[in-house]
């Protein structure tokens, strides 16, 4: 296994770029109203970002003081998109993150719809020289090749266009966590034979929180250099998440994710949460206040890795 924490901990590169995607258009077997995701997470997250005093802020989950002295956090606004051409504003997402990426910020991204994930991934693996490992957080799996409604960019297809990326993204260094309820037959088929490493929720409560992470470094972080992480809102059992493209029961509570997600966010170098969908999140904006925490939760233990997250990959 290539990645440690140390290498992750030693890296200069402490600049994250936050660059949101109005985008879902590509929201073909799903609710539209993602687009409004960006405007709404960034609303929720002033309420942490506030909390910082003199580029400091209590982590009272960790009890510990995180100082960002010698860290960047910048907003860079919006993608621009192109309504009337979704492979242009494909090309623009790409292009943006391959900006952020060649002045050494990290990519964290604000969907939209999963859609956005193809051209991150892209991003990713052409700005880099070794192996890309894909931790992918959803209800669904995103395997579809391609159908005459959704063609083959939907956001059904950004996992399964990212395996596409040979030889240096390996399906066999790709996790999926989350995934449950039925599917089509053809990805069960797909799967095995690719050696994608499925976590239903079931798997998850049997391994915990340390050993789902545990398994899932073992599998992307394997001989890899890099590794992306993308989170669907949609992960979360619906009573945490109503704001989603397409809702299924059975899934992760706020804290599971959490937690999950620390233990990952220092092996991380590329990041997004995606399908919060403002219009269906009710009058509280549950969806909107879960994502703006995850983002916030990946820029601190991205930054300021725990004990706990260096132990896992003992």
């Amino acid at each position: 296994m290539k990645m440690n924490i140390a290498a992750v901990k030693e890296n200069p590169a402490k600049k994250y770029g936050i660059l949101g995607v109005p985008w879902d258009e590509d929201a073909s077997h799903g609710r539209p109203g993602s687009r409004f995701a960006p405007e709404s997470i960034r609303k929720n997250a002033s309420w942490i970002f506030d909390r910082i005093i003199d580029n400091k802020v209590m982590d009272l989950e960790e009890f510990r003081l995180i100082d960002f002295c010698d860290a960047e956090v910048k907003d860079f606004g919006d993608v621009e998109i192109c309504s009337y051409d979704h492979f242009e504003t494909k090309k623009r997402i790409e292009n943006r993150c391959r900006e952020l990426h060649q002045a050494k910020y990290i990519p964290v991204l604000l969907g939209g719809d999963c859609s956005i994930t193809w051209p991150q991934i892209k991003a990713l693996h052409d700005s880099v020289k070794g192996k890309v490992g894909i931790v992918h957080f959803d209800g669904h799996l995103d395997l579809l090749d391609s159908t005459p409604i959704q063609g083959e960019f939907s956001h059904s297809s950004s996992i399964r266009r990212a395996i596409e990326l040979l030889p240096r993204v390996d399906s066999r260094n790709v996790v999926q966590i989350g995934c449950r309820a039925y599917n089509y037959p053809d990805y069960y088929e797909y799967i095995v034979e690719r050696g994608i490493t499925e976590i239903s929720p079931r798997d998850f409560y049997r391994l915990g929180i340390e050993g789902t992470a545990k398994l899932t470094l073992e599998k992307a972080a394997r001989d890899t250099e890099v590794m992306f992480v993308t989170i669907d809102i949609d992960v979360l059992e619906g009573i945490y998440a109503p704001g989603s493209g397409a809702n299924e029961t059975g899934g992760f509570n706020t804290y599971e994710l959490q937690e999950l997600m620390k233990l990952l966010a220092p092996y991380t170098h590329s990041f997004n949460v995606t399908e919060v969908n403002p219009p269906f999140d009710l009058k509280n904006e549950f969806s909107s206040i879960a994502a703006a925490k995850l983002m916030f939760d990946f820029l601190v233990h991205n930054y300021r890795p725990t004990e706990r997250a260096a132990k896992i990959m003992d």
